[in-house]
């Protein structure tokens, strides 16, 4: 019996020396290896899983479509991009600028804008992909487009603003920076896809997709079926799809972009834009006008606007 003992031990122990010998020649076995083995026996599949075990992290928010190279992961490798995978921009907004959310968000001129969102919240609860226009040149359509957005976007909407403008673009002057292709233009084009030309400007939190180089075919390009791909592409993903769109009355563009847009704003600056050139503007948008913006309006020539500046400053009576 004890010789049958010393034989069992014998041969046990002539196995765990193999064992070891090809342990050490095949390479130390990754726990990473035996946790994938136990989720195939369980049927676990897919990019999201195999994420989650890459880099050790515990799986989170499992409801959603995460692809395996995530916006983290690119964020992780690529230090020039936003956390939800888009390259990031900071806007150097003067105080001449006239960016009110960035240099007075506490100014009458906010609040007009905060007014000017919850009317349109009423008339779209779910969002909307909104022109914003003007009868002529330097009325202010860009600038209240990009204080629109900023202002969607403090309420927590999501919000992407659009360089539809491609001819004469001025979204990059009103924000203070350079842009870097690929843009707006490309996509236009179909050259790329829409998340390749986006900037997440991190201080007013709003999207942006701007034109990098203007186009020698801009009417081209606004009339073909990218723009179409490009707002299909924003709606899915943003509440608030803002086109800062050329004025009315020089180019043809913006009757192309009125199919794809549910509202249309027109800006008309006061003591500026020509009476006669207004209302063509109305006229030619028709049904499609939603509301004017009355741009540099007079503070002191209206009792409401002119409480409403001393009581945002503290100095309203009581």
């Amino acid at each position: 019996m004890s010789k049958v003992y010393e034989a069992l031990r014998q041969r046990e122990h002539e196995l765990s020396a193999s064992a070891e010998n090809q342990e050490s020649a095949a390479g130390t076995v990754s726990k990473n290896d035996s946790q994938n083995a136990s989720y195939r026996e369980l049927d676990f599949t897919g990019h999201v899983l195999e994420s989650a075990l890459a880099t050790g992290r515990p799986l989170e928010n499992a409801g959603e479509r995460i692809p395996f190279n995530s916006a983290a992961e690119n964020h992780a490798r690529h230090p020039h991009t936003s956390n939800n995978g888009f390259r990031r921009l900071t806007s150097s907004c003067k105080e001449e600028s006239r960016v009110v959310f960035s240099t007075d968000p506490r100014g009458l001129a906010a609040e007009q804008f905060r007014f000017l969102r919850r009317t349109l919240e009423l008339k779209f609860p779910e969002g909307a992909v909104l022109l914003i226009t003007s009868p002529a040149p330097r009325d202010g359509k860009t600038l209240t487009a990009v204080n629109l957005c900023a202002c969607m976007a403090e309420s927590g909407k999501s919000v992407i603003l659009l360089d539809g403008d491609v001819r004469q673009p001025s979204l990059h002057r009103v924000l203070g920076t350079d842009v870097t292709s690929p843009g707006i233009e490309d996509v236009l084009a179909e050259k790329v896809d829409p998340p390749q030309a986006i900037h997440f400007v991190e201080d007013l939190s709003i999207h942006v997709a701007m034109v990098a180089t203007p186009p020698s075919d801009p009417a081209r390009l606004i009339g073909g079926t990218g723009i179409k791909r490009l707002l299909t592409w924003a709606r899915e993903r943003f509440s608030w799809v803002i086109i800062d769109s050329p004025p009315v009355l020089p180019a043809a563009d913006v009757a192309q972009l009125l199919a794809v847009a549910d509202a249309v704003l027109l800006v008309v600056r006061t003591h500026s834009t020509p009476r006669e050139l207004t209302i063509r503007a109305v006229e030619m948008l028709g049904d499609h006008l939603s509301g004017v913006v009355l741009n540099e309006a007079s503070v002191g020539s209206n009792p409401y606007y002119r409480y409403s500046y001393d009581y945002g400053r503290g100095n309203g009576r009581r």
